[in-house]
């Protein structure tokens, strides 16, 4: 019995993991693939393990949207756009739970391109179809049915939903996430734009997704740290002064034709 108690105490008053250690550990643990939600089982590239937050490893990350995308899955998803590709977590998970015949990856930062391509191997991925920067050339002469339309450029939501300009999205199922720090007045403007076309539902930041962590790393028994809510999301102003933000979002799916 002293030695069970001595082991608690040890660990009651040991230092807890930085969030990179504590990733590792989880890694460890999980076998290195996102631990839940609909992306669960997806390996996770080792150029990826020092940078992935660790909601993304756990499969929590922006959890909110987990809905939206299960409604996905009782449609014909083809053709996939994704404005912004990042780090390639949703260009991934989302391959391989809906397993498009094509994957379109729009990415301006190439130092991101070996990342997000760098799950289509160990993950036995259909190659993307990638592109820099999403243009209105490219936005106004684009043929191809697109199905779904993830978008997450902070700030270019204005420019890039425009229905009556780029006519397809108007038979497109679209996500996007609503930068409001940048224009007040976005979320406002989308709404009218698309409100005829599609039916339209706000989705907000769950507070509650630390709790879903916690309760995760109590239960691998993982004493770490990470980057939750609030202070996860930020910004810098005009002044560069660090402002924290919030996320919401944006879904828009196609009204039946009649």
């Amino acid at each position: 019995m002293m030695k069970i108690l001595t082991r608690v105490k040890k660990k009651l008053l040991s230092k807890p993991l930085s969030e990179n250690e504590t990733t590792a550990s989880v890694l460890e643990k999980t076998g290195n693939q996102i631990y839940t939600g609909p992306f669960a089982g997806l390996l996770i590239p080792d150029i990826l393990k020092p940078s992935l937050k660790l909601s993304e490893v756990l499969g929590l990350y922006e959890s909110v949207l987990h809905q939206s995308f299960s409604q996905l899955i009782n449609k014909n998803i083809e053709n996939i756009m994704i404005i912004g590709g990042h780090k390639g977590y949703y260009p991934a998970g989302l391959s391989n739970l809906l397993r498009p015949k094509n994957m379109y990856v729009f990415e301006m930062d190439e130092q991101f391109r070996p990342l997000i391509d760098s799950w289509i191997e160990i993950n036995n991925l259909k190659p993307y179809i990638n592109f820099h920067e999403a243009t209105e050339e490219i936005l106004l002469n684009w043929q191809e049915k697109i199905d779904f339309l993830l978008i997450d450029c902070e700030g270019a939501e204005d420019f890039l939903l425009q229905p009556q300009k780029f006519h397809w999205q108007s038979e497109t199922d679209i996500l996007v996430e609503i930068h409001h720090f940048y224009d007040n007045k976005i979320l406002g403007n989308l709404i009218s734009r698309f409100k005829d076309t599609h039916n339209l539902s706000i989705i907000y930041d769950d507070i509650a997704e630390n709790e879903k962590i916690n309760n995760v790393l109590t239960g691998l028994t993982i004493n770490g740290t990470y980057r939750g809510h609030p202070t996860h999301r930020w910004i810098f102003d005009k002044n560069k002064n660090k402002i924290i933000t919030a996320g919401i979002f944006l879904y828009m799916s196609v009204k039946s034709k009649k």
